[in-house]
Parts: structure tokens; sequence; C-alpha cells
């Protein structure tokens, strides 16, 4: 028997590599079946620490060499993109375009930047995009929210708490500055038309990360669905085929992590090959329901932090492949 296992993160292990080195040693404990583990990382700002960690210093961030292309990472230890650094990361590798081999990936998530995300247009934001036409850039998101409207970046804000009447204000300031600036970079972006569902601003993902993704997008970046593409990239998706059982780990599995995070991904890969897709968390907060129409055949809660990962790992193990 052989297991694919696509690893995401874990709370309370340091990185997505400890994850799986984690899980690979507890599934060894109860089943001799073969275990394949990939770091595959959860499509945010620190997505590059799931690989090895040879990286380079491009402006004011880092940069790893990927065999899906070149993937950019907040500089040191930070956690959020400051717009500024980035912007002078990529036109620094848009003026070495020649010697780049493959895409410029930029992992957002959906984590708001550490600074307006309009700082990455720079002065002159057409200029900007000529400057970077040279580049293969792809922005990685995990929100399939538009940048404006009704289920835009400013709705996103009143979730839940409608009936606060500031909030309600700064939602509605939020939408009108964002109009302003959409005004500018649907045009920029040259989609055909600037009124209707080819705008730009009404694409899904454009309101991930603050508006970062829209400003990006705008730049003539391309908006990708983060696991499905990490997964790619790092050969978890031709792995599963002649799998038996394909697992998938992550932290808690809300609604909007089922719907963005890797175990649908991996419940979207074992479906092509008419396999069983197991999810492993440390919280479950959607019904069965929800879970069965994502894909997966089933799914196992266990405790952040080393231990609890391990444990709910030879449990998997024992309900999906035990020793023979």
């Amino acid at each position: 028997m052989r297991a694919v296992m696509g690893v995401e993160r874990w709370p309370g292990v340091d990185t997505v590599r400890d994850v799986g080195r984690i899980a690979a040693s507890a599934w060894g404990e109860v089943s001799d079946a073969t275990l394949e583990v990939f770091a595959v990382g959860d499509g945010g700002p620190r997505t590059a620490d799931s690989f090895p960690p040879d990286r380079m210093s491009v402006g004011g961030v880092q940069a790893v060499p990927t065999p899906a292309g070149l993937l950019l990472s907040p500089k040191g230890a930070d956690q959020r993109w400051n717009p500024q650094d980035l912007m002078a990361a990529l036109l620094g590798l848009a003026a070495a375009a020649d010697e780049i081999q493959g895409a410029v990936i930029v992992p957002l998530g959906d984590a708001t930047p550490a600074g307006d995300a309009l700082e990455v247009w720079g002065a002159a934001p057409a200029a900007t995009r000529l400057q970077l036409a040279k580049l293969s850039l792809r922005v990685l998101v995990t929100s399939d929210r538009p940048l404006l409207g009704f289920h835009g970046m400013s709705a996103s804000l009143r979730n839940g708490r409608e009936s606060d009447a500031a909030l309600a204000v700064a939602s509605q300031d939020q939408e009108a500055r964002w109009r302003e600036i959409a005004a500018t970079g649907d045009a920029i972006a040259s989609r055909g038309t600037l009124l209707g569902p080819n705008r730009l601003s009404d694409a899904p993902g454009s309101g991930a990360a603050g508006g970062l993704a829209y400003c990006l997008a705008a730049l003539g970046a391309t908006l990708t669905r983060a696991t499905d593409y990490l997964a790619e990239a790092v050969g978890l998706s031709d792995a599963v085929a002649g799998a038996d059982v394909v697992l998938a780990v992550g932290g808690p599995l809300s609604p909007a992590t089922l719907d963005h995070g890797l175990a649908t991904t991996a419940a979207r890969l074992a479906a092509r090959h008419a396999l069983p897709a197991v999810a492993i968390t440390t919280d479950l907060s959607v019904g069965r329901r929800d879970v069965m129409a994502a894909g997966l055949s089933g799914t196992h809660e266990g405790n952040p932090g080393p231990e609890g990962l391990a444990d709910v790992v030879r449990r998997v193990a024992q309900t999906w492949a035990p020793r023979r």
C-alpha cells in the first residue's frame, strides 16, 4: 500500500518540514505502508519556509529557487509583506529578467500587508507595469473575494458585525477609496472593458491581502489559487497517481480553509483517480455535509504541537493503512 501526504502547517510545530518529519516518523511506528510526504505550505507570505533554506536577498525581500520558479518571501522572520520592499524587489528582478528561469511567485494568501498596498505601484503605475512586463509574475491567493462590490473587500469588514455603525462608515470609506483606485487600475490592466464582469476589480481573488492582490494584478500578475499551484509545484499532484490514499495535514478546518486550503486540493487530486482523501486537522469547525461536499472521505482531529500531531497520524495510519 502507498499513501501520499501533503503538509500545509500544524499549530505548535515550527516549520512545515518539521511537520512532515514528525508525521512520517509517527506513521512508520504503526504502519508498513509506504508514505510520501510533500511540504506544500499554506500559500501565505511565509510559504517559502516549506522549501529548503537556500535563499538569496533581492531588494528588501528574499527569494527561494523552486522547480516552478523564484518564490519570494518577506525578509527575515517578517510575517507580512511590506509593499515598498516588494516593489523594490520586483523592479530589481525585472532589470535582470533575462537571467530568471520560470515565474516569479509572490505568495499572498489573504494576509493584510504591512503598509498601504498601493505602494507597489510607485509614482507612475503604468510605467511600473511596463518595467515588470518582462517578468512572468504569479500571485498566490487563498480567497475568491473581489476588490469591489457586495462581496468585496469592504464587505468583508462587516461580516458578522453589520450592526456596528462606525464599522459601516469605515467600510463605505474604504469602498469609495478603492473605487477611485480601481478607475486607474482597471484601465492599466487593459482587460478589454471598464464596465461589467471583465473588470479586474471584479475578478475573484483581487480583494485578497488587503487589495495587494489587485495592485499586483494591475501590474500584470496572474492571480492563482495558492494550494492548487503549490501542489503541482512540489510534485504532490503527480505523486497521487498510483497511491491508495491521499492525506492533507493542516491547521483548523473552517469554512474558509475548506474552500481554499490544502484539504480540498487533496480531495480534487484524489477524485481524479477515485481515491479516498483524508484531512488531518487541529479543529474541525465544518459539518459532515460540508466535508462530504468537498470530496473528503474522512477527517481526524489532533491537538496542536508535536505530540498531538504524532498521535493523530498514528490513529490515521491505524485506520487507513494498518500494519499487516
